[in-house]
């Protein structure tokens, strides 16, 4: 009886610490300045981080360097992150985000573009798979 006790505790510890953990998507509305670049080994820019993204709160990424507005999917789910990262291990360990082109996406598990992202306040970091993660600012 303890022990069911005991690892009840601990499964309801790492879950609350694994949800304070997740990508909060309301805290990445906004815009935000690039203040360093991604960039491949050869030092060529990653087409899909500009200098300027704006996210808004009804899942759209936009910049002027993408010809249409992307969608976007923070925290995805266990399943979709995790076919992600198998795609991209570079990625392993960051907060997985999706981006697709198109108004909707019914199955992100295929989701062409995959970022890892950390954000912290007000600095923000984006990596692409085979490019160095690019570093933002929140702007006022």
């Amino acid at each position: 009886m303890h022990r069911f006790i005991f690892f009840t505790t601990v499964a309801v510890i790492l879950s609350v610490t694994t949800a304070a953990l997740a990508l909060d998507g309301a805290a990445l509305v906004g815009r935000w300045q690039l203040v360093e670049p991604a960039r491949d080994e050869q030092g060529r820019p990653c087409p899909f981080v500009g200098q300027q993204i704006e996210f808004t709160a009804d899942s759209k990424m936009i910049s002027a360097n993408m010809p249409v507005p992307f969608r976007y999917k923070v925290n995805p789910d266990k399943g979709d992150a995790a076919g992600a990262v198998a795609r991209n291990p570079q990625l392993k360990g960051m907060e997985i985000m999706l981006a697709t082109v198109g108004e909707a996406q019914s199955d992100w598990s295929k989701a062409p573009i995959v970022y890892g992202v950390d954000l912290k306040g007000a600095q923000l970091t984006m990596k692409v798979s085979g490019y160095t993660p690019a570093q933002y600012k929140r702007q006022k």
